[in-house]
């Protein structure tokens, strides 16, 4: 009889690891279901914009959902690693429709309680909070994530956005500006192939240029940055209109108005109707300034004569200094008139020089209102000092529009002839981080 009941024993007990066996396996190709139907989500959040897009979301959201679900009844009582995955998988997915955020908190947090150091739960529950703005919990839950599973490039990029992103004092902003661009610089050390971190690195340049005060040589950083995340996206097959509209927004502000056409089409291309607005208005800019160039203003000869004479001696002409005769000497010009730009950067004055030739001077770090309070158009006669020369060229449907143009890094370089020089225009501009610019 005992060795007839130890045999049941040892039939029961392989009967149980059989069955055991078979509901792990079931569990496993349920997770793996349920993570092909989270990147499906991921990837329609990130490159669709098909007016579907909600529908096949949820769709996305559901069948994940329902094979984590799957994962979890496939054992009477699953194991730890099963749960936190199922659970961390749920989460992500219902973070990404709306009205679900408070449910994923709870799964996430569920999911990090049976395992502390899974890092995609981390980084979900931090994109949940940043999607509610609550950036404070958003940055602590970054910060675990590498504190606990160490540095990830996930984790310092969505830092960077969470600190430029915190509204606080001037001084803290900052700092918490220079925090940012170092996390991005560092994300994109650790993983050099994800386009997500040269987007993120290029609106840190960005940010740092507005809010620190940076020279524009720090847009030229972006603008590198964003062009190794375009090379990254064609690698993976994808296409991200916010990366193109950001990169057309550093071009407009650097007046490479040829690249920021071409971001802008691109961008509208994909899908953001931005894209066609902005292009619209860089186009329209450019037009109005090549013409206003071409036609002199539509000024008669003797109005133009009154304008040109009596300029500050000792000064050179734009031709001078397009020729190298200039031997740094300042460029005298009068103000014909101020282009309105509302709070654009730079602010654009058309001036004329002593020879009658006209150019847009474009002066950063200035405040419009301030500039048009100092200056009088047809009267205010300028010294203009450290002028960076060039002629700005732009294709617009097919068709390449060209003006001069002399740009001052500082209103503190250009003086009013008897009344000192525009210093007290300067201003220091602020960004405010959205989503898209990342």
């Amino acid at each position: 009889g005992t060795a007839a009941g130890s045999d049941s024993v040892v039939r029961l007990g392989s009967w149980l690891i059989g069955d055991m066996a078979k509901g792990a396996a079931a569990a496993s190709a349920a997770l793996e279901g349920a993570e092909a139907s989270l990147a499906e989500l991921v990837d329609l959040e990130d490159y669709y914009f098909g007016p579907d897009k909600d529908q096949k979301k949820k769709s996305a959201a559901e069948t994940a959902v329902a094979c984590a679900d799957t994962a979890l009844t496939c054992a009477e009582k699953p194991t730890s690693a099963t749960s936190s995955k199922a659970n961390c998988i749920k989460g992500r997915a219902l973070s990404y429709l709306v009205g679900q955020e408070r449910l994923a908190e709870e799964l996430l947090s569920k999911a990090l309680k049976l395992d502390p150091q899974m890092v995609a739960a981390w980084n979900a529950l931090g994109e949940v909070y940043w999607n509610q703005q609550n950036y404070a919990q958003a940055r602590s839950s970054f910060e675990q994530a590498l504190e606990l599973c160490g540095p990830n490039a996930v984790s310092l990029r969505n830092l960077s956005m969470v600190l430029r992103a915190i509204e606080c004092e001037d001084v803290e902003k900052s700092n918490n500006f220079a925090a940012g661009l170092q996390r991005a610089k560092e994300a994109t050390v650790l993983d050099a192939s994800d386009p997500q971190n040269w987007e993120t690195l290029g609106n840190a340049y960005m940010g740092e240029f507005f809010v620190n005060g940076k020279r524009y040589e720090e847009l030229n950083k972006a603008l590198i940055a964003y062009a190794r995340a375009e090379s990254a996206y064609e690698k993976l097959g994808k296409r991200n209109p916010f990366l193109h509209l950001n990169r057309g927004e550093a071009a407009k502000f650097l007046e490479d108005y040829d690249l920021a056409l071409k971001s802008y089409a691109i961008a509208k291309e994909i899908g953001a109707a931005k894209g066609g607005d902005e292009y619209d208005k860089v186009s329209e800019l450019v037009k109005r300034l090549a013409g206003m160039v071409e036609r002199k203003g539509d000024l008669k000869a003797k109005r133009l004569k009154e304008l040109t004479a009596g300029l500050p001696a000792g000064t050179c002409t734009l031709a001078q200094l397009r020729s190298k005769e200039g031997g740094g000497k300042s460029v005298g010009a009068r103000v014909v008139s101020i282009l309105d730009r509302k709070d654009e950067i730079p602010v654009v004055l058309s001036c004329c020089d002593a020879d009658g030739e006209f150019f847009a001077l474009s002066i950063y770090n200035a405040e419009q209102a301030k500039v048009a309070d100092s200056v009088v158009p047809m009267q205010s006669a300028l010294e203009i000092s450290m002028p960076h020369y060039r002629q700005i060229s732009a294709t617009i449907k097919g068709v390449e529009v060209s003006y001069p143009c002399m740009r001052v890094a500082h209103p503190g370089d250009v003086a009013i002839v008897g009344h000192g020089t525009l210093a007290s225009a300067a201003v220091k501009a602020a960004f405010s981080s959205e989503k898209a610019a990342g």
